[in-house]
């Protein structure tokens, strides 16, 4: 199957790659943290969230476009067997 990628699903495809490296960033940070203050609430936990929000939502949209882009033409090779 030769799946179809559109212009704005690449664009997708780098604003999830943008957001999975700042979660990361902000995990990796929040793990320094509570190896320093065990017992303190990481500060930047709301951006943790919000990241989350956001990758989410990308994740959501790039497979809505992926669907609608490629479920027929997956359709039609299975029927095609």
């Amino acid at each position: 199957m030769t799946e179809i990628i559109t212009k704005e699903m690449h664009e997708i495809r780098g604003l999830i790659a943008q957001t999975v490296a700042k979660r990361n960033a902000l995990k990796a940070e929040m793990q320094e943290w509570y190896d320093r203050f065990p017992n303190e609430r990481f500060g930047k936990f709301k951006d943790l969230i919000a990241v989350d929000g956001v990758l989410s939502q990308l994740d959501t949209h790039y497979k809505q476009l992926w669907d609608f882009h490629n479920a027929r033409t997956e359709t039609v090779q299975k029927k095609a067997m």
